[in-house]
């Protein structure tokens, strides 16, 4: 629906085929039964396929996750560098004191109440909690994401790494390891925090066009929509339209239509429209 929105607000016809899209948002039930929020599509009005996603964590509390960005950290954290070395970075203990983090870890080995969630939401509460601009409990979804937004404004950094992994018959993986990697040494070393910020940004979204430019060739398509909540963040709106235009990709992003699930409702109705007028069943209109 999120793409839908994308395409229609870009005057894109049924006739046109099928897109790239890029959705990011914080979470939502995927196709699949699991939690989506980072995903890479192939789709058109009628039907989607994911293709790529960044490499889920679990969401240790469910919702609370959500509420409480150092859930994510921790998970982020513990997948890139390994439960030993975290415990043994003497500047990452602040970010945890007095908080449960033994309960969490026990959650997730047990598999009790922590679904495995692809969120490009909780990734960017997760580095605003490392660069200690999150609450310890938010007051609104988003409001660690915007800090973090504010930190970069004036500031450039080259971009954090992502490792891409091929899908080997599922999605290609869009893996934040190294990042999360770099952004501690960086941390450790006293980098200033509106550097990383802007780092992180651009990490991002060159990672995300990387992926949907390796989609389009592979697929033959010339246009990449953009939706989902993430994308109301200006800084990394105008990065991935950038570098998707330079690649020589044409975009479909939100203006006029919200690109959060304000959008929505406009998406699932053009969805809806298209699946009575072309059947469910027919091949891409």
């Amino acid at each position: 629906a999120h793409m839908a929105a994308a395409m229609a607000e870009n005057g894109w016809r049924r006739a046109d085929g099928a897109v790239v899209g890029i959705a990011l948002d914080g979470l939502g039930l995927g196709d699949d039964g699991t939690v989506w929020g980072a995903e890479v599509l192939v789709c058109d009005y009628v039907r989607s396929r994911r293709v790529g996603r960044l490499s889920p964590i679990p969401l240790a509390g469910g919702d609370a996750a959500s509420r409480e960005p150092w859930r994510a950290l921790a998970a982020h954290l513990d997948r890139a560098l390994g439960r030993s070395a975290v415990d043994g970075e003497a500047h990452l203990a602040p970010l945890f004191a007095d908080r449960p983090l033994a309960t969490v870890r026990a959650m997730i080995d047990r598999g009790l109440n922590a679904p495995l969630g692809s969120s490009a939401g909780r990734l960017f509460d997760a580095a605003a909690c490392l660069l200690g601009l999150a609450p310890g409990r938010l007051s609104h979804e988003g409001e660690a994401a915007m800090a973090l937004e504010a930190m970069a404004e004036g500031a450039s950094g080259a971009p954090y790494p992502f490792a891409i992994t091929p899908g080997g018959g599922g999605p290609a993986e869009l893996d934040p390891a190294p990042l999360w990697r770099a952004m501690v040494q960086d941390l450790a070393a006293g980098r200033p925090r509106a550097q990383m910020a802007a780092a992180f940004h651009a990490g991002l979204a060159a990672a995300v066009c990387a992926l949907a430019q390796d989609v389009a060739r592979a697929e033959g398509l010339d246009s990449v929509a953009l939706g989902g909540g993430v994308f109301q963040n200006a800084r990394l709106l105008e990065e991935t339209v950038r570098r998707l235009e330079a690649a020589g990709l044409r975009v479909l992003a939100p203006a006029q239509v919200p690109a959060n699930d304000g959008g929505l409702a406009f998406g699932q109705a053009v969805v809806a429209a298209a699946r009575r007028l072309g059947g469910e069943t027919a091949a891409p209109a």
